[in-house]
């Protein structure tokens, strides 16, 4: 592959920091506030190694949402989030968002550390992503992209997110937001925060949300009510005890399948308000969770972090959808789609202690990381359902056209249930021998075990347990004290599970190498963070469905069937590409950031003859992501008399994704670019108004989809909408 192509893109999102660097080291005299609570960046990140390090000392690609970007942009859910920041790709698959980075899905999200399995297209058990995604919970969100080996070693190796959760703070303080747009969507928050009692060093913090929700398209609305309460109690001079909990409920329409395109894979030209599922849709999420943590401070140099976190979720779907596997006739006519019921439960234990700090070896001071983590998901998920046949006409659709069914229990059902336990421990030092050199080795062993039952398969139980050490190295060479030279690599290691080769046997777990170099600068008294960074992931023993089933009667391989056990077969993958981002406040009232990433794809090996133009060797295994995603943003506010005043604005870019082919001719999704911008006022200093206007030239575009076909797959993006929003601090 041919890189440098790329470098120029990527470096000019960075060049301007660099001209205006004086000896190498610093820009121009800027006069900065210290404090980082207005900032686009932050000073200092442990999710992608353990150690409480700088953006610029991390050897690997770290990017930061912080609560000023959430604000400035109007942000509510976790995938707004996601589509701000550098090199995520976010698709839809079925009615849910994924995320993506460097062509991998993210197959866990964190809470202050705590993992949680979320639907990937690799088969996971799922919890329900709409159960972790409300905003108003968080600080920040911290993405890591590349393999988190000593964090997350059983994982996906494209990167990883970490929510960070809100906490007491010891001044008093108490703020409602409000927001509404053009589609009817009603939001609400209060969030209150300060000293219960000095005398017994007690401090708590309450967020509330009520939400009524509509969008776009005909028929889908919601709601959302989420509560979370956190409480700190000191414990002596050293040491504080933390209690917290958050109860999420949640209602909205299931959108499946999206729209269809014509027989020869072009654009219908539906209203961007179509909806193509029953007037009865209707999903429900509950989630509970409870959490205690210490933290002691041994010495100004060693603390430790232990904590127990129960979590239980559950969630309902009922849905009547078209089209689904037919074609559209040329009157609009569709003759099949699918009605389903599905019944999710979920419940998990964790608990992690983590130590860190310092130590002095040979004359010079050194840094440690020492953790241990236990995870034990459970999940039950029952689905009823069936295909459904007649005469739907998409171009006069009502929604009363699919009968919901008077007795789902009467329908085929599946039945899943999964339980999964896993051991982590990890290790890691960074060592400073000489002036300017950094080393930080270490690794992780996991152990995992799984057992599962799968209704629909002629063997329903089966258990699977693995256990892998993973090895981390990174080494940082400061070019000066604001810039620094790095390479990092980690081992790869994941759970194959459930898949099954032609003779029955569990495919061997997924093995892989992830390497990654690069520059990294700060500036600005730490304001400022730029990184530009080249990656690249190998991938080994990825299952890939070879579209082959074992008939469950006779034992005969045939082409797949429902009910068939799917054959699988493993290859190997290769991710390449370039990140690029600056993020971080050039004065007190400007605020900047911008991220590129060019990435591409490929299998290594060859699945089956049978696959190869699906996944044959040179094949994109991820075509659904693009090439090139670029996104910016910033935040000014105007000087002088006109300082209660500020504006923002900025683009979400990226290249074309998502091919379908028809007769041997491949139909591609359109690159894009959506423009966004805002504007402030500040009355007085505790009270804000402001105008979000998204998709400012009202762009005609579909999301990315994984499975898109002639049939489905076809999201349409959101309309220009404009979003009024206050807060009101007191």
């Amino acid at each position: 592959m041919r890189l440098h192509r790329h470098t120029a893109l990527a470096a000019s999102l960075l060049i301007a920091t660099q001209t205006q660097a004086q000896q190498g080291d610093t820009l121009a005299p800027i006069t900065v506030n210290r404090d980082m609570a207005d900032s686009y960046t932050v000073p200092a990140t442990a999710t992608a190694t353990g150690l409480n390090l700088s953006v610029k000392d991390t050897p690997q690609s770290v990017s930061v949402i912080t609560r000023q970007q959430m604000d400035d942009r109007g942000l509510t859910t976790l995938e707004d989030a996601l589509k701000t920041t550098t090199g995520l790709n976010i698709y839809r698959q079925g009615y849910q968002y994924r995320y993506q980075s460097r062509g991998f899905d993210i197959a866990q999200i964190s809470e202050d550390g705590v993992n949680s399995t979320v639907c990937t297209m690799c088969g996971n058990n799922p919890h329900d992503q709409k159960q972790l995604n409300d905003l108003s919970l968080y600080e920040r969100i911290e993405v890591v992209r590349g393999a988190t080996g000593l964090k997350k070693a059983a994982s996906e190796p494209g990167g990883s997110i970490n929510a960070i959760r809100k906490r007491p703070t010891a001044d008093n303080r108490r703020s409602i937001e409000g927001q509404v747009d053009r589609f009817g969507k009603v939001r609400t928050s209060g969030d209150f925060s300060g000293t219960l009692s000095e005398e017994y060093g007690l401090r708590g913090r309450v967020v509330g949300t009520l939400e009524r929700d509509n969008t776009f398209r005909d028929h889908m609305d919601g709601d959302k009510q989420v509560l979370y309460g956190v409480l700190d109690k000191t414990l002596g001079d050293s040491t504080t005890l933390t209690l917290g909990g958050t109860y999420h409920h949640e209602h909205d329409t299931p959108s499946l399948f999206g729209l269809p395109a014509n027989e020869k894979g072009y654009d219908l030209r539906l209203p961007r308000s179509t909806y193509l599922g029953a007037s009865w849709n209707r999903s429900t999420y509950q989630k509970q969770d409870a959490f205690v943590e210490l933290d002691h401070q041994f010495n100004d140099n060693w603390k430790l972090n232990s904590a127990l976190e129960y979590k239980h979720s559950t969630s309902q779907t009922a849905y009547g959808y078209v089209p689904q596997r037919s074609d559209v006739s040329a009157n609009g006519t569709v003759s099949d789609g699918f009605t389903g019921h599905s019944d999710r439960h979920s419940n998990q234990w964790n608990f992690r202690s983590d130590l860190d700090g310092k130590y002095t070896l040979f004359g010079r001071e050194h840094e440690l990381y020492a953790g241990y983590n236990y995870n034990r998901e459970k999940f039950d998920n029952t689905w009823h359902g069936k295909k459904i046949t007649g005469e739907y006409n998409i171009f006069r659709w009502q929604g009363t056209e699919i009968a919901q069914p008077a007795d789902w229990n009467s329908l085929p059902e599946e039945v899943r249930h999964t339980t999964i336990h896993t051991h982590t421990l990890g290790l890691a030092t960074r060592l400073n021998p000489i002036e300017r050199w950094h080393l930080l080795i270490g690794a992780s062993y996991s152990r995992w075990q799984q057992r599962q039952h799968l209704s629909w398969m002629s063997k329903p139980d089966s258990k699977y347990s693995k256990g892998r050490l993973i090895p981390y190295t990174g080494i940082t060479y400061d070019l000066t004290p604001q810039q620094s030279l790095y390479a990092s690599y980690s081992s790869i290691f994941k759970y194959s599970g459930d898949y099954l080769d032609i003779n029955g046997k569990t495919l061997p777990p997924v093995m892989g190498n992830n390497y990654e170099i690069g520059w990294k600068g700060s500036w600005n008294d730490d304001r400022i963070n730029t990184t530009l960074a080249f990656f690249q992931t190998e991938k080994h023993n990825q299952p890939i469905d070879t579209w082959k089933g074992i008939d469950p009667a006779t034992g005969a391989v045939r082409e797949w069937q429902r009910g068939d056990r799917s054959i699988y077969t493993p290859v190997r993958l290769q991710s390449r590409g370039i990140d690029a981002e600056i993020a971080g406040n050039l004065t007190d009232d400007w605020r900047i950031f911008a991220g590129y990433t060019y990435n591409t794809r490929e299998y290594t090996s060859t699945a089956a003859t049978k696959t190869i133009t699906r996944n044959g060797k040179g094949v994109d295994f991820s075509q659904h992501t693009p090439r090139h995603i670029l996104r910016t943003s910033t935040q000014y506010r105007l000087p002088g008399a006109a300082s209660k005043w500020s504006i923002g604005g900025g683009f979400n870019m990226q290249s074309k994704s998502s091919p379908i082919t028809v007769d041997g001719n491949k139909h591609y999704l359109g690159g894009y670019t959506v423009w966004h911008a805002n504007v402030q006022y500040e009355p007085e200093k505790n009270l804000r108004i402001g105008l979000n206007i998204n998709n400012l030239t009202d762009k005609h575009y579909y999301e990315s989809y994984a499975h898109r076909g002639t049939s489905q797959g076809h999201f349409y993006g959101e309309p220009r909408n404009a979003m009024l929003t206050f807060r009101w601090d007191f």
